[in-house]
């Protein structure tokens, strides 16, 4: 068993006992089960997965990190921290193509390479948003 808490600096989306949690990082794709050893990675943009009671709930997550430690009562804490994040059932395939669509518009439009960067992460973000949506949209 883990202890999940997963903190975007609009909300805490996620604090509950699970399974096993599966998170895209850095250097590839990790699942935390329960006396895993402890770490700290970078993660990046992706699909994570929380497993609980035999079934498994997506998450579209964008840049963070991940703080997976030992935790009171024999529990391992898996604490995520992340710029954004939202359950497939919130994602709108539409609404993330539209936003996707808007991104890459306005780094065409954008004559100086300053905000080179930050357009890039907005695509990025809808561009992850739009790929999870696609996936999990025909299992909706």
């Amino acid at each position: 068993m883990l202890k999940l808490r997963v903190v975007t600096p609009d909300k805490v989306a996620v604090d509950e006992i699970i399974d096993s949690v599966s998170i895209p990082t850095t250097s590839g794709v990790i699942t935390v089960l329960s006396k895993h050893i402890p770490l700290v990675s970078t993660i990046k943009s992706g699909e994570m997965i929380v497993h609980k009671g035999g079934t498994g709930v997506s998450y579209a997550v964008f840049k963070g990190l991940v703080n997976v430690r030992p935790h009171r009562k024999g529990l391992t804490e898996v604490v995520v921290l992340l710029e954004q994040t939202e359950s497939v059932e919130d994602l709108d395939h539409a609404r993330a193509a539209e936003a996707l669509a808007r991104a890459k518009a306005m780094k065409d439009e954008k004559d100086d390479d300053v905000d080179f960067g930050i357009f890039e992460g907005m695509i990025e973000r809808e561009l992850n948003r739009v790929k999870i949506a696609v996936k999990h949209r025909k299992h909706l």
